[in-house]
């Protein structure tokens, strides 16, 4: 697919209700909203505060992240709860179980997820750069594999380290960018037959 224009981000971003020019990242946590969620979510939320919060204070603010945070908490009310409850010093969405991920994708510049073979491709074909921060052992880590060295994503388990590489992308337009392209030529309709190709490959050979 063709890479998506600021203008047709801006208005994915209004169709879903969020701050039409910052860049989002999508934090999701599964059906269950399992996986580290709520401290996943609070560290990289903090992590991009602060780094816009310091390109203020050098007076480049338009070197800061400029992002916003969307939250999906699949059923997990409690976290929902718990994450509505802030006062964050950034944008951020909290929502529950989503029956139009595909829009808010659409709407994000990057995702942080477990490593289901579904949210993958689904992200891909929005050209999303994708931080997988789970696996299910045995079945998902060949996605892991697939990810990193498509160099469309990164693994991270640690919260912190998710947000540092987030905020590392979001700061870097080019490299943000080419992330994406290389993504969006991934995310082929075919895709879901040649992972399980490659992971039946990964796994048997």
């Amino acid at each position: 697919g063709a890479a998506v224009t600021h203008g047709e981000k801006a208005a994915a971003r209004r169709k879903v209700g969020i701050d039409a020019e910052r860049k989002s990242v999508l934090v999701v946590g599964g059906g269950d909203g399992v996986g580290g969620l709520e401290k996943t979510a609070t560290s990289l939320i903090e992590k991009l505060a602060k780094a816009e919060d310091e390109a203020k204070t050098n007076g480049t603010p338009e070197l800061g992240p400029n992002a916003q945070v969307v939250v999906v908490c699949g059923k997990n009310e409690k976290i929902r709860k718990n994450l509505e409850a802030v006062d964050w010093p950034i944008p951020v969405t909290v929502q529950g179980f989503v029956s139009n991920m595909d829009e808010w994708m659409k709407a994000s510049d990057a995702i942080v997820t477990k490593a289901g073979p579904g949210t993958i491709e689904e992200a891909l074909i929005s050209g999303l750069p994708i931080v997988l921060s789970a696996y299910l052992p045995g079945q998902e880590y060949g996605n892991i594999d697939y990810v990193t060295r498509a160099g469309v994503g990164e693994f991270q388990k640690k919260p912190e380290k998710i947000a540092g590489t987030i905020q590392r992308w979001f700061s870097d337009e080019k490299l943000l960018a080419e992330m994406s392209e290389k993504a969006r030529k991934l995310g082929k309709p075919t895709a879901t037959y040649e992972i399980a190709q490659t992971i039946g490959e990964l796994l048997f050979k």
